[in-house]
């Protein structure tokens, strides 16, 4: 029950046909679900079903982070705290544990990659044929007039959100985007789907961690014909995130393309990867006027969040308070700065402590000799999708993103895959990881420090 219920629980998450279809929201089918998951891995480990090992090395970090959520939430939001941390921390590290147990043999991860690389091909298609449409105008809700994605598209073309008021109803906003299938809508005429994906930069990221694990799926199967389809795939996803316009979609693209192909062929793979990233390098991006506004924003955010972090080292401002400390009300869009400047440097060293954790896992399997052969390739996808995710969320809050932690959770089904294979296997947390990455984030934040004082203003 707990894999069945682990795969629509994906299903609701990545693709959200509560939002396409608004009556099922009444069904609350993502907590049901949820549940029926966390219910299914229950009854599986007290029945013995359950395979050993219980945990992962990223566990005691995972407990730690969320005391360390509890504790500075608390203290700086009151009796809001543990509602807060409920909502952004403790779901998030659900889905991660549903996923570590619900996921646990080699068949169910091969089944759950396919699931996960067939819904990006969809949201991919969707995204690509709302690239092609042509912008219409939007009349935008009342209660927020920057929700164009709740607004009514009104039939008429146009060139800009201006053009549409000029003609439209004197007392609605109007935007001037492009929809798409299952009314989905651009942002500044950037490509998106809805829900964990519904911005472009999230859009571009998800499918740039998501192209190494096909790559790892196509290496298990062994057959042409999927090899094939495999590249054919790869291109729909690059031209994707070429009409997201991301610039972090271009250095994760970059990245995963260039180490995936020299860890899988050596230093002859890096023609190949280089070939296969450069259309997304050349044609991605974007570097007009309100790019430089946005890189700007963020560079603010930067600023201002760096300065947050050194006046509250130890216990962080709390979860989900960074915006309330800005000028703006915005998110730092740096999930490694707002983990610091919310959690403070152990709740930060807790946070990543998961990460390091999860990509200790993948690279133990690949460096040791007497590793299953047929785990290597999905261990050296895995790698490669953590290091690109890793350099995507540098441009993103996805400090408690639910995503993040579904790839955490494919690390931790991986390991007791692994350890089940072959019992000689072990990853560990030493003090000397701590205080390794304890340092690391140190100097990640006085160089963010260095360079939003130091740059010219």
């Amino acid at each position: 029950m707990s894999f069945f219920a682990t795969l629509g629980l994906l299903f609701l998450l990545i693709i959200r046909p509560q939002e396409i279809w608004p009556w099922l929201e009444a069904l609350r089918l993502l907590d049901v679900f949820t549940a029926l998951a966390a219910l299914g891995v229950i009854i599986e480990l007290s029945t013995g079903k359950q395979k050993r090992p219980y945990s992962s090395p990223q566990f005691p970090f995972l407990v730690a982070f969320l005391i360390s959520c509890y504790v500075s939430t608390i203290i700086y939001a009151g009796r809001d705290g543990p509602g807060i941390v409920t909502t952004r921390a403790v779901i998030a590290s659900v889905f991660m544990l549903v996923v570590m147990f619900g996921v646990g043999t080699y068949k169910r991860l091969m089944t759950t990659l396919t699931l996960m690389t067939a819904m990006s091909i969809f949201i991919a298609g969707v995204a690509i044929h709302q690239g092609f449409q042509e912008p219409v105008c939007i009349e935008l809700p009342e209660w927020d007039s920057g929700a164009s994605e709740e607004g009514e598209p009104d039939g008429r073309s146009c060139e800009t959100a201006y053009g549409c008021s000029k003609e439209g109803r004197p007392e609605v906003d109007y935007a001037c985007e492009r929809v798409g299938l299952f009314r989905t809508v651009s942002v500044v005429r950037r490509v998106r789907w809805r829900g964990q994906l519904n911005d472009p930069n999230e859009l571009a990221v998800f499918l740039g961690a998501i192209i190494p694990l096909l790559l790892a799926l196509s290496a298990q199967v062994k057959k042409k014909a999927f090899s094939v389809f495999a590249v054919a795939i790869i291109g729909v996803f690059l031209y994707c995130v070429i009409l997201t316009q991301s610039r972090g979609g271009q250095l994760v693209i970059g990245t995963v393309m260039g180490i995936y192909f020299v860890l899988r062929f050596g230093m002859k793979g890096i023609l190949a990867g280089a070939v296969m990233a450069l259309p997304v390098v050349l044609y991605g991006g974007r570097d007009d006027s309100m790019a430089e506004a946005s890189s700007e924003e963020r560079i603010g955010l930067l600023y201002d969040g760096i300065g947050l972090f050194f006046s509250h080292p130890i216990l962080g401002v709390g979860v989900d308070q960074f915006k309330e400390h800005m000028s703006v009300v915005q998110t730092a869009h740096n999930a490694y700065l707002l983990a610091g400047t919310e959690l403070g440097l152990p709740g930060m060293v807790c946070w990543s402590g998961i990460l390091w954790a999860s990509l200790k896992i993948p690279f133990a399997i690949v460096w040791r000799k007497e590793s299953p052969e047929h785990l290597k390739p999905l261990a050296t996808g895995l790698i490669v999708s953590f290091i690109g995710m890793g350099i995507g969320i540098f441009f993103l809050s996805f400090t408690y993103k639910q995503l993040l932690f579904i790839w955490f959770g494919l690390a931790g089904a991986l390991y007791r895959i692994a350890k089940d294979a072959d019992p000689g296997y072990e990853v560990t947390m030493s003090w000397k990881d701590i205080a390794g990455l304890a340092a690391a984030d140190l100097a990640l934040m006085t160089t963010i420090f260095l360079y939003t004082r130091l740059r010219p203003q």
